[in-house]
């Protein structure tokens, strides 16, 4: 089964998020609204695209170029942030186009990742094997994204294992129900699509706690991921009511309150 799970780990001091099986459609599709202006940050230049004179970099303005841009299967493992403010390019200094090449070259931040020139809400940055680094400048815009990915893959995931019952309207998962998830996403969860299965009308999603190896995530294959993971909950759908349920299995691994 292709992408038969979805993993994300959150780095809460700086609002990032580190996915596998998030793609670039499920982001675009769940924030509050597609960019006007990106700054790519991948180095060297496309000529085909504008660059600007001086950051030398590429941009790309305008909601309907972008996302033809960002969705073409040929501008794969593109970096990008978004601005607001076209003259703030302007007003980068060496310095600072120096931090951003960094950001795209090395896929971290030296310093902070949203700068109050360009009033950025996002760092956008592909890795390989369907692997995203994303910063957030406001977290609560991650849920829409992680709700969107979940869909579907369990849509995928329950009409794969069906050849004539497809089942397509899987509702919302509810914002209050994905933040209460909060605690445990910076020790890496893997929702296990693999393990998923149907049960007296209920379509049943394990989620599993990853455990820390100190490596980071983006080194870690998924044999790494899954080996030792513990399952804390199961995310259940209803396929009459069309609800879902978040049932937590080990309470104790959502007792830190570091976010509340």
């Amino acid at each position: 089964m292709r992408d038969d799970f979805v993993y994300i780990h959150l780095e809460p001091i700086a609002n990032l998020i580190y996915s596998r099986g998030l793609s670039v459609e499920d982001f675009l599709r769940g924030i509050p609204r597609i960019p006007t202006h990106i700054l790519v940050l991948n180095t060297p230049v496309n000529d085909n695209l504008s660059i600007d004179n001086h950051t030398q970099l590429n941009t790309v303005s305008g909601t309907f170029n972008i996302r033809k841009y960002l969705t073409n299967p040929k501008a794969d493992h593109v970096s990008w942030l978004d601005y607001s403010r076209p003259e703030g390019l302007d007003e980068l200094l060496p310095e600072e186009i120096a931090e951003l090449l960094y950001l795209g070259h090395m896929h971290t931040h030296y310093t902070t990742p949203f700068s109050y020139k360009l009033q950025n809400d996002f760092v956008f940055l592909s890795l390989a094997s369907k692997q995203l680094k994303i910063y957030y400048r406001q977290l609560k815009n991650f849920y829409p994204v992680l709700n969107g990915s979940l869909i579907r893959h369990t849509r995928q995931s329950f009409n794969e294992r069906r050849m004539f019952r497809r089942y397509e309207n899987f509702a919302d998962i509810p914002q209050t129900l994905l933040r209460q998830l909060t605690p445990i996403l910076s020790s890496g969860i893997i929702f296990a699509f693999d393990q998923a299965f149907e049960q007296e009308k209920q379509y049943r999603i394990p989620i599993l706690v990853v455990k820390d190896n100190a490596q980071s995530p983006i080194y870690r294959s998924r044999t790494s991921l899954y080996t030792q993971a513990t399952q804390v909950a199961v995310l259940r759908y209803n396929m009459i009511s069309g609800h879902w349920h978040l049932v937590i299995t080990d309470s104790s691994a959502f007792e830190d309150d570091q976010f509340y």
